[in-house]
């Protein structure tokens, strides 16, 4: 028998939420999976957590999203007698009547006591379960308390805020402990507030953010970079942090390594390294900037970088499709003259109209369609306009010596 749970389950906590190793991680899985098939219900809570997306484990776990396996641990936890799966149940609305009439306690309290033991005795993921039990004011339900057990509405609202404010040296504990996972309800509490119950306090978020750098937690390597980065723009410091963060995994912050190269913050201006990092960060598959970067530089394909149109495509369509225009005057182009794609004009004339960056190439791109009528009725004037907002882009400087005005002001093919 492990320390707070059973073997599997301790070095599961261990493997999971207390460090960032995704084979440590994956392996974790597999075990709990069998623990679970054996009757070991907090294996089946934990295992339902490593399928519930990435708010409830690192981003980067390997870890597939699966709602049904989700349900299926979540329902057999409690029948094999977890009080975390009664708890955390609860906590995702899955705790019906029906479920609460095959669970082993007698009451949702007689569970909460169980853990809340456990999280006295050491225990860090007990620890942050109890402190949800507070933040999500839970602890009402379990408690079984309303408005009606105070003299007044106002006395019930005390209670209430005094509630959630009991889960701050839970989450401290447990933050402060090693498990990084248990700082992000506390920033939360600590940046926004919450009305009625506590006033934001930037500096304890901050702190907070300080902290779990310092301790070498990679995901808040990257938020407190972020925080340094909005004063000190790409500082040694700022860019030290992300490097730290993207080396343990966090692939969001080989974006910032990268541009840092890209822009000769890491010594001489340096596009290969620059392209190593975005590629690195597209193991993300929800990372923008890494798309949009990397497909600019094959776009070009300057500075070392050989030009590569197809994949440039493929890259700015990734971004594009995750709601990102920074790069649809580029990739307008590649639709509207073929570059690595086949050509589509109409395709193109809604990516330029919506591009919000490289406004040379758009106004380029938009004058081409116009004055030859690609894809839409041709219309010489308006199409020379656009050319004419591109005064130092040389394309479009090339075309516009296509066309002339006529005496009576009229534009005109040469």
């Amino acid at each position: 028998m492990g320390k707070y749970f059973s073997d599997v389950v301790d070095k599961a906590l261990e493997d999971i939420y207390y460090c960032y190793d995704n084979q440590r991680a994956k392996a974790a899985l597999a075990a709990l999976q069998s623990a679970a098939a054996a009757g070991d219900g907090d294996a089946s809570y934990i295992a339902s957590r490593c399928l519930s997306g990435p708010q409830y484990s690192w981003k980067y776990h390997p870890y597939p999203e699966d709602d049904d396996g989700v349900e299926y641990y979540v329902r057999q936890s409690i029948r094999q007698g977890s009080a975390m799966g009664v708890l955390g149940a609860m906590r995702c609305g899955m705790l019906t009547p029906e479920m609460e009439e095959v669970m082993p306690f007698k009451t949702l309290k007689e569970a909460w006591e169980v853990v809340r033991e456990k999280a006295e005795a050491g225990c860090l993921f007990a620890q942050n379960m109890i402190g949800n039990t507070y933040f999500w004011l839970d602890i009402v339900r379990i408690e079984g308390k309303g408005p009606e057990d105070f003299p007044s509405k106002e006395a019930f609202g005390q209670w209430l805020r005094e509630s959630e404010l009991k889960c701050v040296p839970w989450f401290e504990k447990a933050f402060q402990g090693g498990m990084g996972f248990a700082g992000r309800n506390l920033y939360n509490l600590y940046n926004d507030g919450d009305d009625g119950a506590f006033e934001p306090d930037k500096a304890k978020a901050r702190a907070l953010a300080r902290l779990g750098a310092e301790k070498g937690y990679p995901d808040w390597q990257e938020r407190y970079a972020a925080l340094l980065k909005e004063e000190e723009d790409l500082s040694q410091r700022v860019i030290d942090l992300y490097f730290a963060a993207a080396k343990q995994g966090q692939l969001s912050s080989w974006f910032y390594v990268g541009y840092a190269y890209e822009l000769g913050k890491m010594g001489e201006k340096d596009c290969q390294r620059a392209m190593k990092c975005y590629e690195l960060g597209l193991q993300d598959p929800d990372q923008v900037g890494c798309a949009n970067r990397s497909a600019r530089l094959l776009f070009l394909g300057e500075d070392g970088i050989p030009q590569d149109y197809a994949r440039a495509v493929q890259l700015f369509q990734r971004a594009h499709t995750l709601g990102s225009n920074w790069g649809s005057s580029m990739l307008g182009l590649c639709y509207l003259f073929g570059y690595g794609c086949q050509k589509d004009p109409q395709r193109a004339l809604q990516l330029l109209q919506d591009a919000t960056g490289f406004l040379d190439m758009k106004n380029y791109g938009l004058g081409v369609i116009y004055t030859q009528g690609l894809g839409v009725p041709e219309n010489i004037k308006k199409g020379v306009e656009y050319l004419q907002k591109a005064p130092g882009y040389a394309p479009a400087q090339e075309e516009l010596l296509k066309y002339k005005k006529t005496f009576f002001g009229k534009w005109v093919r040469r």
